[in-house]
């Protein structure tokens, strides 16, 4: 884990500092003999050095220079000069003046501000200010009180202020991935398989024990990516060695990391899953909610808008806390170009019915009967499928389906399909649900929305496909998985 966060006062100190000389640079980081550790030690940067390549002297000069940006308009052109950022000169390549803001001289460099700053401001396209700007004005107050917002900023900012875009793999459409976004969990799943799970004050023998990545959000994230799709990871884990055990894998699995948060000083959740050998399962999750989670303010970072801008389905499971949950289905409400909602509403929630004003922006519910029940106050056992799917479009929700032992039935405004189960080893699996959505997704995206019922029989086969005994993401099927069980299964064994 990373040492304690820096306060404002000590990151200002070290940026007052680095504006003597050269200001602020990478190599300077690496080199000088001013204070640096408040700087490199920031949420924001460690952000950066976690879910990029790049190391730290390199992620704080990017991280400080993306959070300047943020400043009002005076204090970021005092900043750019003070520190030697560069900011204009990158927003104005045709105005060769502008790199003289950059002199190797802090002297040098207010003379030229001076100079420069009513040309400055009408470039910007705004008004000058009433003050009059003097060297000794910069000197005395104004740099100071710019760095001083600048280090305040730097401390309280998300940390998916500095989420670094990753570019895109192609800019044709034609052959442009489908994006998704993933909001969700990424936890370290510790699997016990066990022939019945024991009574209280009995025991029972492992068969087996092993742990890997897992997390319904991050389950659901490698299946999208194994089907070919461009997969954004929306999450938080902790600044731990399980967390960058499940950066790794992400990356391994071709997921974006970008928007992944990075806690420090807080431990990655885990949940201890106990499997039966039929496939049944009983979950003991311990999330961290306290330190590890998305906050409502994450989704009005710059970062984590645009990408859900740019998305064509966003998916949305119920491990986050309530009011995130509820700002993302707000956020994507407003979007111009609405993306394909899928939620996942596991685990169940208290009060789901401050939910019910934004279900008329879910295209999808995907869950059990059980996981589906738990959005009804005051639905009992006995509610039929039938009538559990009927309530919930009722509620706004355009489509619904219930997966139950590798079958489903859908219902949605245009669609009555049930699709039996194909024959399986397991009675279920933990990622049977995710495998479902995430092929659900796949058909939907290539067939602009207009779906059938062979289309609802591939995403059933692909919960066949994920049975496993081992790590749930690692189960999630390929395409060619789910045709092969489509090929090999007789229609009369699964109709």
């Amino acid at each position: 884990m990373s040492g304690p966060v820096p306060g404002v006062d000590g990151v200002r100190s070290a940026l007052v500092r680095l504006r003597t000389r050269t200001g602020l640079s990478a190599e300077r980081l690496r080199s000088t003999e001013v204070g640096v550790r408040p700087i490199l030690d920031l949420p924001v940067v460690r952000q950066i050095v976690n879910t990029t390549d790049k190391a730290a002297p390199e992620a704080a000069l990017e991280a400080v220079r993306r959070i300047a940006g943020q400043l009002p308009t005076e204090d970021l052109v005092i900043v750019d000069m003070a520190l030697s950022l560069g900011l204009l000169a990158q927003r104005f390549p045709d105005e060769p003046e502008i790199e003289t803001l950059y002199a190797a001289d802090v002297g040098e460099r207010r003379e030229r501000l001076v100079e420069l700053w009513e040309p400055i401001h009408r470039l910007l396209g705004v008004s000058l200010p009433e003050r009059h700007l003097t060297v000794r004005a910069l000197r005395s107050t104004l740099e100071s009180s710019a760095i001083a917002k600048l280090a305040e900023l730097c401390v309280s900012s998300s940390v998916l202020d500095v989420a670094l875009p990753e570019p895109s793999t192609t800019t044709d459409p034609a052959t442009r991935a489908a994006t998704v976004s993933v909001i969700g969990s990424a936890v370290v799943d510790h699997i016990y398989v066990v022939d019945h799970i024991p009574s209280p004050g009995s025991s029972t023998p492992l068969i087996s024990y092993e742990t890997h990545p897992g997390g319904k959000g991050l389950n659901h994230a490698v299946a999208n990516a194994r089907l070919g799709m461009d997969v954004h990871m929306v999450t938080a884990v902790g600044d731990d060695q399980p967390g960058q055990m499940l950066l790794d894998y992400m990356a391994s699995e071709g997921l974006r990391l970008n928007l992944v948060k990075v806690v420090p000083n807080a431990k990655t959740p885990v949940v201890g899953v106990f499997m039966t050998r039929n496939g049944g399962a009983v979950l003991l999750p311990w999330m961290n909610e306290g330190e590890i989670r998305l906050d409502p303010a994450d989704f009005h970072t710059h970062s984590l808008r645009s990408v859900l801008e740019s998305s064509d389905a966003v998916v949305i499971t119920f491990e986050q806390p309530m009011v995130a949950t509820r700002e993302v289905l707000r956020v994507v409400s407003t979007l111009e170009k609405k993306p394909l909602v899928v939620v996942r509403p596991s685990p169940p929630i208290a009060s789901p019915q401050f939910l019910y004003e934004h279900f008329a922006d879910i295209d999808y519910l995907v869950g059990t009967q059980w996981e589906l029940r738990e959005l009804l106050s005051g639905a009992t056992d006995e509610i039929t499928m039938e009538a559990l799917a009927s309530s919930l479009l009722l509620l706004g929700v355009h489509g619904v389906c219930i997966t139950e032992e590798f079958g489903c039935m859908v219902r949605s405004e245009h669609t009555r399909v049930d699709i039996a189960r194909f024959p399986t080893a397991l009675r279920d699996t933990p990622g049977a649900r995710e495998a479902f959505s995430a092929a659900l997704i796949h058909r939907l995206l290539l067939k602009d929305r207009k779906i059938d019922r062979s289309d609802l029989e591939w995403a059933t086969a692909a919960m066949t496909a994920a049975q496993s005994f081992g790590g749930v993401a690692d189960s999630m099927p390929v395409a060619q998985q789910v045709d092969r069980v489509l090929k090999v299964t007789p229609e009369q064994d699964h109709d």
